[in-house]
């Protein structure tokens, strides 16, 4: 006995977010099997009614048979695939994106596999077909034409008893090859079962091509190309080649403008390589859109990420004094408290200045429970601070704070 099997098990595309989309289809997917093997006669669903044949020429239950699975090692095979592909193709064309790709290659490749039966075995054309298997296909299909550069790693055992060969393992391929494997075992498995098999090969391979299809005439491979540009850069910048980054990135944000988390990246990038000017004026553009949008909670991160990578980065004095409040109000008070004192020390002579080093000063006291370095900041302040308002209020809490230590 000699066979050699293969599994995908990750992509190396990004998820920034959740994928919403895939994971509620294959929970779909999962609820649906369970149902129908544990109370499907309880709840007298005749199920057959949804099974697709052939020879019956309905019009719903070539879709509806995707969500139906003869057993769970078909419905397990069909979400591995599922939820290793959809969720990186996901975050290209979105959960809703998701759906109608499955649905629709699904459907297409069922009646595929239902005209291949008709012509090819028609004594099977009242055999019913089930499975997620053709859908899931033409995600592959979309995939391999918006992630054609993506790196796909896959499990696999190798069984060939005559040479010696029991071997298993995981490697890293391109997915286009990974792909193509599939598509090569596909046509042989449906070469060596015939006609008579009762593996639908033929949705596996019409599915595919339907999905390539569609990715092509919505123009996802025009986007592929320039995700691509992206995706280098990331090997560029894992590799440590950071000026090599920073080109391809450039050459990205020529089309993308308005991808903000490309720009996060190309302000690391250069941060990394120690081009602390650009950098900075990059992070100094992320924040002023932050801010017009309202985005307080974005533009602190952004403030502290830049901070990290160059201690001389600065925001209009309001921007940091509103930043020092968020960060109070969200109980991050080391760096309130950090924000605060940046304040102080980057605009020496604004009005806010005083105020700053008070809240400073107390947050560090009260909130922190540093009385040493709170008190210095007392002293430090008292020290520089003019007859008024402010030094009153200080020299007042100074002698609070020191009775207390005492």
């Amino acid at each position: 006995m000699y066979f050699f099997y293969y599994y995908p098990v990750g992509v190396d595309v990004p998820r920034p977010r959740f994928p919403v989309g895939s994971w509620s289809l294959a929970a779909l997917l999962v609820t649906t099997y369970l149902v129908a093997q544990l109370w499907g006669e309880s709840l007298g669903i005749q199920w057959q009614r949804y099974v697709y044949r052939p020879a019956e020429g309905s019009y719903l239950t070539p879709l509806t048979a995707c969500f139906l699975h003869g057993g769970w090692l078909h419905l397990g095979g069909n979400l591995l695939y599922l939820l290793v592909f959809a969720p990186a193709l996901e975050m290209a064309v979105g959960g809703a994106g998701v759906w109608l790709i499955f649905c629709g290659t699904g459907y297409l490749a069922n009646l595929i596999q239902g005209v291949l039966t008709v012509h090819l075995a028609p004594v099977n054309a009242w055999a019913g077909v089930v499975g997620a298997s053709g859908a899931v296909s033409g995600i592959l299909g979309c995939f391999i034409v918006r992630y054609y550069f993506a790196r796909l790693k896959i499990a696999y055992w190798a069984f060939l008893p005559l040479q010696g060969i029991n071997r298993t393992g995981a490697v890293h391929l391109p997915a286009f090859f990974g792909i193509l494997l599939w598509v090569g075992l596909q046509i042989v498995y449906a070469l060596v079962q015939g006609n008579g098999g009762g593996t639908a090969y033929g949705a596996h391979l019409g599915g595919l091509l339907v999905g390539i299809l569609l990715a092509f005439s919505t123009g996802q491979l025009q986007r592929g190309r320039l995700d691509r540009l992206r995706f280098q850069a990331r090997r560029e910048r894992d590799a440590g080649n950071l000026h090599g980054a920073v080109a391809l990135l450039d050459h990205y944000l020529q089309a993308r403008r308005w991808d903000e988390s490309a720009w996060l990246e190309l302000a690391r990038a250069l941060s990394a390589a120690r081009l602390w000017g650009r950098a900075q004026a990059v992070y100094a553009e992320i924040a002023r859109k932050r801010a017009d949008e309202g985005d307080l909670a974005g533009l602190t991160e952004v403030y502290l990420e830049a901070r990290r990578g160059n201690q001389s980065f600065c925001l209009r004095p309001h921007q940091m004094r509103s930043i020092a409040f968020w960060l109070e109000k969200n109980t991050r008070i080391a760096e309130a408290v950090s924000v605060y004192l940046d304040l102080t020390r980057m605009y020496p002579d604004h009005e806010t200045r005083e105020h700053a080093m008070v809240r400073a000063a107390s947050l560090t006291l009260t909130r922190l429970h540093d009385r040493s370095t709170g008190l210095a900041l007392v002293e430090e302040a008292l020290d520089d601070f003019p007859d008024g308002a402010w030094r009153s209020l200080l020299e007042r809490e100074r002698e609070r704070w020191q009775m207390s230590t005492a």
